[in-house]
């Protein structure tokens, strides 16, 4: 797929990290990937939702990433925090969860 690649490295992921997160074996993720296959509708879905996007800018259909902007009501300060904690691989985001929550 078009942005696959793009959004995974992203987020400093493998493809077997990526295929674990989904649930589906490496050479799915990778056939994807590299177009030899196509997700399903719900695949996509997942995809999207995980990498918080629509499934237009995913597939390339839109260089919009969808309605995903977080509420306006954020600070800017908060919008940019937001944005690094999700380019973080998921081993990060859970220690830095982990070191937040601990008191």
């Amino acid at each position: 797929m078009i942005r696959l690649y793009e959004l995974r490295t992203e987020k400093g992921l493998s493809q077997r990290e990526m295929a674990k997160q989904l649930n589906i074996s490496q050479g799915t993720y990778n056939n994807w990937e590299n177009s030899n296959t196509q997700p399903s509708i719900e695949q996509l879905i997942n995809l999207a939702d995980f990498f918080h996007v629509s499934v237009d800018y995913l597939i390339g259909h839109s260089d919009d990433f969808g309605n995903i902007a977080p509420s306006e009501q954020l600070s800017k300060e908060q919008t940019a925090l937001l944005k690094l904690f999700d380019n973080l691989d998921t081993t990060s985001q859970k220690a830095i969860i982990t070191l937040l929550t601990n008191k």
